[in-house]
């Protein structure tokens, strides 16, 4: 049902990329006050985690016959869409107060990108197995 509606409508497979980066917008644009009693050590978890969702939400923009092939190659575009995605956001925290620059945090970025993409990888990979995708080739009357 779903894939119907995003073959009709493709534009709807970007939503969830957008609203997955409105959030990591809104929380890197939180103050070191803010997050003042966030441990370091989970910041660098919620990175992995956030760009972890947003390589699933990016991944979701192809459709799952298309997944399909080269996926490997589709994880490492993903990958890069996190960690460019990740870059703005390290300039963005740059500007809040209390909040720099980190290598770390893109290194986080970069490992979520990555686990989020395989994961979805491994899914569709799953899928495919249990529920293979029907293909317009097969669909002949025989008479």
């Amino acid at each position: 049902m779903f894939e119907s509606l995003l073959q009709k409508y493709p534009f709807f497979r970007a939503v969830p990329c957008i609203l997955c980066m409105a959030v990591i917008f809104k929380l890197s644009s939180l103050t070191y006050m803010d997050l003042k009693d966030f441990p370091q050590i989970w910041d660098k978890l919620a990175h992995c985690m956030e760009y972890a969702a947003l390589a699933g939400c990016y991944a979701m923009v192809w459709s799952r016959a298309e997944w399909s092939r080269r996926q490997w190659l589709r994880v490492l575009v993903v990958t890069m869409l996190c960690v460019a995605y990740g870059c703005t956001d390290e300039y963005h925290q740059s500007f809040v107060e209390g909040r720099d620059c980190s290598a770390l945090d893109l290194v986080a970025d970069l490992c979520g990108g990555l686990l989020g993409g395989t994961v979805y990888a491994v899914i569709t990979r799953i899928l495919n197995r249990f529920d293979p995708i029907k293909s317009d080739n097969n669909s002949t009357t025989s008479s």
